[in-house]
């Protein structure tokens, strides 16, 4: 609950009071509902001709209030009920009484279970390792081979770029 003593004018079903600067007597009792940052706008600054750009977000914060009661000439403020607070959550590392989930439990055909087991682990075939190639003496460090490997064929040979010929004709 907050309370705003500062009021510039009140309107009591047509009767006007204004002040100067304040009401005198006159306050607002209000409830906070959130505070919050409103949504982002980019602000781009832009000069032509003199590579001049300037780009900068913003997030103005507000706070949203409900007004409850409004009084004047010294009237007391109603006890308006405080909202029930919600209890807090049991952290999960505080110790229970319960006992631990590592005991097996059957597995159901309907739930998925997170549990891994032996019997849920598939074992796929054992690939083999690659074998070392071993460079002959005279082979290129390239890696490309001279002869074709079984199952590819060979790729054409390059032909050769033309030569530039100068005509001084």
């Amino acid at each position: 609950m907050v309370e705003f003593s500062d009021v510039l004018l009140v309107d009591d079903a047509g009767e006007v009071q204004l002040g100067t600067p304040f009401v005198e007597g006159a306050r607002v009792v209000a409830e906070v509902i959130e505070q919050g940052r409103d949504a982002k706008i980019l602000v781009f600054k832009y000069k032509n001709k003199t590579r001049y750009r300037r780009r900068k977000g913003h997030r103005q914060a507000y706070t949203r209030v409900a007004v409850r009661q409004i009084l004047t000439g010294g009237q007391q403020a109603a006890e308006a009920e405080k909202p029930v607070r919600r209890l807090r959550r049991r952290s999960t590392t505080e110790k229970s009484d319960e006992p631990a989930a590592a005991e097996d439990a059957p597995i159901m055909e309907e739930t998925p279970s997170l549990a891994v087991t032996a019997a849920t682990i598939e074992e796929g075939p054992a690939r083999p390792r690659r074998a070392a190639r071993t460079r002959k003496a005279g082979e290129p460090s390239t890696g490309m081979a001279d002869e074709p490997s079984a199952g590819t064929e060979a790729k054409p040979a390059r032909r050769p770029r033309p030569q530039k010929r100068e005509s001084g004709e």
